[in-house]
């Protein structure tokens, strides 16, 4: 670990390894990162269900499906042709890298996190029009009764429409490497908690200002349930600006014990 933190400070030197990485070993890179990722997001997941706070909103799914096995194998290699894309797009001069940290990383993280959650609500928005909802995204709300591999359930081109974004933001500012290592981490532990099933947060956390605008579980499990609502990935900030909001999601969030949705839906 030491060592990998030595490396690490020296992020210069980083990109310059990437760099010279030729297409072979960055697709095994690239695989490698999104298994890791994958049996973090599944291990993580299930630790959470173990917590003492731990509310079920929506019914406990049993055991994992084929289909789903299926789906995350089908993500896991089309999240790693994204990387790949990335690179490509790097080493072509469209999308650019600063090592910055400090103050710097801090201002690239906060400007990406909502750029992405703003283009990932449009993003959301539009996958789920009545003519374009049953191409991709209906597979993914066949899972109502979510478990952490339920975030690895999704259509390729859903994958490769929100992969997409992600590139299309990285093009549109050189972000500091340091804010995107954040963002990614931010967007899988925002992933891993919208696709429990359940309220991991407890009410004193609920109930502050903070999560008045940061996303909880609740906002995403709520979605699972009535589509046409809480759109947000990390925050609800677009939700509340565009009437997207479910009218209980607040009352559930304040809420000591929420009601599970299977008993209102």
């Amino acid at each position: 670990m030491a060592a990998l933190l030595r490396i690490l400070g020296n992020m210069d030197a980083v990109l310059d390894w990437a760099w010279r990485l030729d297409v072979g070993q960055v697709v095994g890179l690239a695989l490698l990162e999104n298994v890791i990722l994958f049996l973090i997001a599944v291990g993580v997941g299930n630790a959470m269900l173990r917590l003492p706070t731990v509310v079920r909103l929506l019914p406990d799914p049993g055991r994992i499906s084929r289909l789903q096995v299926w789906l995350a194998g089908g993500a896991i290699l089309m999240n790693s042709m994204v990387t790949v894309a990335g690179w490509g797009l790097w080493k072509a001069g469209t999308i650019h890298l600063n090592p910055d940290a400090g103050v710097r990383a801090l201002i690239d993280f906060v400007l990406l996190l909502l750029l992405m959650d703003l283009l990932m609500y449009g993003g959301h928005a539009v996958a789920h029009r009545p003519r374009l909802f049953p191409l991709a995204h209906a597979l993914h709300h066949r899972f109502v009764d979510a478990r952490p591999a339920t975030l690895y359930a999704l259509h390729p081109l859903e994958i490769l429409g929100f992969g997409g974004l992600w590139l299309a933001a990285l093009a549109i500012h050189a972000f500091s490497v340091w804010a995107i290592l954040a963002y990614t981490a931010v967007n899988l532990i925002f992933g891993i908690f919208g696709h429990l099933g359940v309220e991991v947060l407890p009410p004193a956390a609920r109930r502050s200002r903070m999560f008045r605008w940061i996303a909880t579980p609740t906002l995403h499990a709520g979605h699972h349930v009535e589509p046409a609502v809480n759109l947000g990935f990390y925050t609800s900030i677009w939700d509340r600006l565009f009437g997207t909001l479910a009218t209980d999601y607040d009352q559930r969030r304040l809420s000591t014990d929420p009601e599970p949705y299977a008993l209102v839906a």
